[in-house]
């Protein structure tokens, strides 16, 4: 096929500039060249309002009659090459036009009264046969067919808030290329995978919608956009979507293991457990041990067992498990099982808080369902307490202790010389005497 095709690659009006030019110039144009090795049939591909990758607007593929196969009918037949078909090599020309998707390429084209086309006779480049007489006069300048490129616009997605009803983000694609995914949540990252819907921060997203009385959910993997393509003719119907979405305040994580929610760790984030989380080998989120946590935790019955972490910062004020859990912090239907908190050898405690849940629950947080067993306290006997004003609590160094009831939280102290503190237990409260 390589031997018995020519492409001729300028832009119509390049062709007809070159036609112009040859009247007064020896110089033969592309197509006399052609016709003069041959080359006398041509089949031109109109891009039709796009542009080839060789900026040009018509590409013309010519070829020798006498070098084509010629069938009982003393017909010659040419199956013709997509512009972009690799067996071109670097001769592939790839189409495009900026907003628009190639519906395919069409022997007919007809304009409406509206100023738009309509086309015919889609070609098939697999069965499809051009069949000339190869006796007869051909010109490489008159093709004995042209195939038009279809256009479609580009399938839209709006997306709007399903509260106000605020355009959100738009979004096109090629429905012959492309799939728009819903969102979706991770197991291996724990995090909601948004795809290409608009994501918005401070909330989660927690359906869409394919109607405004909200009864149609979008609930397949992907988008069932409403466009239809009608080959026949390369035209389109429905090419816009509009999609509510809803949203729900906090950015929510759904954690399956240990390594997620650390990864995840967030002092303002929300998380919804997803499996018994163990941190045998993973370290509990430093963020989360001395900062004010004010996010959500559901815990849905499960247990997060396992975690030893260690005070050993001078600078912060609080610590446990959380450093503060604030106000706004909830914690609900969740156990904390065999968790080791150790203040460490060389701290110095002064205007601190300690206790293995947090250093300091304040008044509005929310603990439902929460139990800690099987835990512990440690305080090692090289700690130094310059002053007295320290708190330290089994459940809380500050707030109310008994918002867990019934944790099992031993309190001993540990290291070289465990007979210079000696500990006195009472409800909550945790008082240290020192040896002279």
């Amino acid at each position: 096929m390589k031997k018995c095709i020519k492409n001729v690659l300028f832009p119509l009006l390049c062709v007809l500039a070159l036609l112009t030019f040859s009247a007064c110039s020896a110089e033969p144009t592309p197509y006399e060249k052609n016709d003069g090795e041959g080359y006398t049939v041509s089949v031109k591909f109109d891009a039709n309002g796009g542009t080839f990758t060789t900026n040009s607007s018509v590409i013309v593929d010519s070829y020798n009659p006498a070098e084509l196969k010629t069938n009982g009918e003393g017909m010659a037949e040419i199956a013709l090459l997509s512009p972009d078909n690799p067996i071109r090599g670097n001769d592939a020309f790839n189409v495009s036009r900026p907003g628009y998707f190639l519906a395919g390429w069409y022997a007919v084209r007809t304009e409406t009264s509206a100023g738009e086309y309509i086309y015919g006779e889609k070609w098939d480049f697999d069965t499809d046969l051009v069949k000339v007489d190869p006796s007869a006069a051909h010109s490489s300048a008159s093709p004995v067919l042209t195939l038009y490129a279809a256009w479609i616009p580009r399938f839209e997605i709006q997306f709007c808030d399903k509260t106000s009803g605020e355009l959100l983000g738009e979004l096109d694609f090629d429905p012959t290329t492309e799939t728009i995914n819903a969102p979706a949540w991770s197991t291996e990252t724990g995090t909601l995978e948004m795809y290409k819907f608009p994501a918005r921060s401070g909330y989660t997203f927690t359906a869409a919608y394919y109607d405004d009385a909200f009864t149609k959910a979008v609930d397949t993997e992907a988008v069932a956009h409403p466009g239809v393509i009608d080959y026949a003719t390369g035209t389109a119907t429905d090419t816009v979507l509009k999609l509510y979405v809803e949203y729900t305040e906090g950015e929510w994580y759904r954690i399956y293991t240990a390594e997620q929610l650390t990864d995840n760790a967030n002092l303002n984030g929300h998380y919804e457990i997803c499996a018994d989380l163990d941190f045998a080998d993973e370290i509990w989120p430093t963020v989360f041990m001395y900062g004010n946590f004010s996010g959500e935790i559901k815990g849905n019955g499960h247990t997060i067992k396992n975690v030893t972490f260690t005070q050993t910062n001078n600078s912060k004020a609080n610590a446990g498990l959380f450093g503060q859990l604030t106000e706004k912090a909830s914690i609900t239907d969740l156990t904390f099982e065999n968790v080791t908190f150790t203040i460490q050898s060389g701290t110095r405690v002064a205007g601190t808080n300690y206790g293995l849940l947090a250093g300091t629950v304040s008044k509005d947080a929310v603990l439902n369902g929460v139990k800690i067993l099987g835990s512990a306290l440690q305080i090692d006997s090289s700690c130094y307490f310059g002053v007295d004003d320290y708190s330290i609590g089994l459940v809380c160094g500050m707030g109310d202790g008994e918002v867990i009831p019934d944790a099992e939280i031993s309190c001993t102290v540990v290291g070289e010389d465990p007979d210079r503190i000696t500990l006195t237990v009472e409800g909550n409260t945790v008082t240290l005497t020192f040896a002279d």
